[in-house]
């Protein structure tokens, strides 16, 4: 069993240089996943010189670790999003998903990609052991809202493999992530564009429009922040952390297991459990290859975070018996309070792209369209929509106020509990424990080789205590979802530094 995820494992991506020189570019595109590698890809087909900078490897963050589900249907059901909305807005957000789908499809086409892309079937369905009744009249109103608002959506008595009701949903598509970006990031370089890797953005400078990267500048006149969590940049301090405040960050869980040719159809599925459980089935010659996850939690909300794979297992093995689960990884979405992205720009020559929830496989491509609108100065369709200073709409200002409560809880609650242990000898090799006093606490964590790293719990974001996630051997902030590694270093905003070393 591995815990690097099978998109990973199955692709190797070709090492990209670190940035060693001073350099100018019209456009700095900061984040090498989905977003920020179609970003570049388009601008550079649009004649701009591009930088493309990621902290670790490309697509190995959030898009490496992905369930690469390529849907226009919102993690909000579209009769939810029109209540809110109203139908043209809410046709709006699913249209915009379809065009990502025909946009990754015309590229792949145009450049001649081998990344298994095919279009398939989605179906929403009545959870395993749910109640059917109950469940029933919410998917005839979603089926009647798409067909209404133009898609093709048709509700079953049925579903495929599952025999229970549910909504089948026309023209969605699947691909390989990687082996999709992989080939695009590879044709970014070139002509005065670039790709950097292992290169971080230690300090923006606003009134020279430039980012300073392992000790070097790079100016450009635009820049596009593809971090999935925004860094501050360009934006003050306190406008940044106030639009933090709109952003909640999940956890979400995946296995990868091979079944049987002929076990269930190449499709995508994905029930009415709430926090909803999903799956995906590749074909190949000799073996079907599905990804299952759900488990979703607020990052850095649970400590049990193992028990997470196991439950998950126990119920695809009640739908797939014949399942051998090979692969199992956790990744990170963000969300809105009202389900639908923030896109656009938030700070003069500075454009953002987050909260995309289910969605980011198609958000990103959204985002990197409308990236390259925004440098080339034309209007956008969506721009109004995705706004991130869009007001408030019917229901939002609630799940505002909700979602944002756990901040003052989990700061008070973990600084004033007890720490895990009394002392680092506690510590076994590979595990990482807060330690302490109750007025005075470490985070530690002891490698395989026996070596203690020892750093402060506090999260440079706003002060929260981290909290050790077993599952993956990450420090997790329980308030805004930042992640650490074990020795410390951030792997995912808000927060923009590492955990201060003891």
């Amino acid at each position: 069993m591995t815990t690097i995820p099978f998109w990973i494992d199955s692709t190797p991506i070709k090492r990209f240089p670190t940035l060693q020189k001073n350099m100018r570019v019209d456009v700095l595109v900061i984040g090498a996943g989905i977003t920020g590698i179609t970003t570049a890809y388009l601008l550079k087909k649009a004649g701009f010189a591009v930088a493309l900078i990621e902290r670790e490897r490309v697509a190995s963050v959030d898009t490496g670790h992905t369930t690469a589900h390529l849907t226009y249907i919102t993690d909000v059901e579209l009769y939810k999003l029109a209540d809110s909305f109203g139908n043209d807005h809410a046709q709006a957000a699913w249209d915009a998903g379809a065009a990502a789908i025909d946009e990754i499809e015309r590229i792949v086409s145009e450049e001649k990609i081998d990344c298994e892309f095919m279009m398939a079937p989605a179906y929403l369905h009545v959870r395993v052991g749910g109640s059917v009744q109950k469940e029933i009249p919410s998917l005839k109103k979603e089926a009647r809202t798409a067909g209404k608002l133009g898609f093709d959506a048709t509700y079953l008595e049925s579903v495929p493999h599952f025999n229970l009701p549910g909504v089948r949903f026309a023209n969605q598509a699947k691909f390989h992530p990687r082996k999709y970006l992989r080939a695009l990031v590879g044709r970014i370089p070139g002509d005065g564009s670039h790709v950097f890797e292992r290169s971080a953005v230690t300090e923006f400078d606003a009134k020279k429009c430039r980012a300073k990267i392992n000790r070097h500048w790079i100016s450009f006149d635009r820049l596009v922040m593809a971090t999935n969590n925004p860094l501050v940049g360009f934006s003050s301090i306190t406008s940044a952390a106030l639009f933090q405040t709109k952003l909640v960050l999940y956890t979400s869980y995946a296995l990868g297991a091979r079944v049987p040719v002929g076990t269930i159809p190449e499709a995508m599925f994905w029930d009415t459990r709430e926090p909803y459980d999903y799956l995906r089935v590749d074909g190949h010659r000799d073996f079907e290859y599905i990804i299952y996850g759900g488990e979703d939690h607020k990052t850095g909300q649970k400590r049990k975070t193992k028990q997470a794979y196991a439950r998950l297992e126990k119920r695809l093995k009640k739908i797939l018996p014949e399942a051998r689960v090979d692969h199992r990884w956790s990744g990170q979405v963000i969300c809105s309070p009202d389900g639908l992205p923030y896109i656009g720009e938030n700070a003069e020559r500075q454009f953002i792209a987050t909260g995309y929830c289910g969605n980011g496989i198609t958000f990103g491509t959204v985002s990197a369209i409308m990236a390259r609108d925004w440098a080339m100065g034309r209007k956008n369709p969506w721009c109004d929509l995705f706004a991130f200073d869009r007001k408030k709409i019917k229901g939002a200002a609630w799940n505002y106020v909700k979602e944002n409560k756990d901040y003052p809880y989990y700061m008070l609650k973990d600084r004033l509990a007890r720490a895990e242990g009394e002392s680092v000898r506690e510590i076994k090799r590979g595990k990482g424990m807060v330690v302490g006093s109750r007025l005075k606490k470490i985070a530690a964590f002891r490698d395989r080789k026996g070596e203690l790293h020892k750093f402060s719990p506090v999260c440079p974001h706003l002060g929260c205590h981290v909290r050790w996630n077993p599952a993956e051997s990450t420090w997790d902030c329980p308030c805004h979802g930042s992640r650490f590694k074990s020795t410390g270093e951030v792997i995912a905003g808000p927060a923009e530094q590492g955990l201060s070393p003891v």
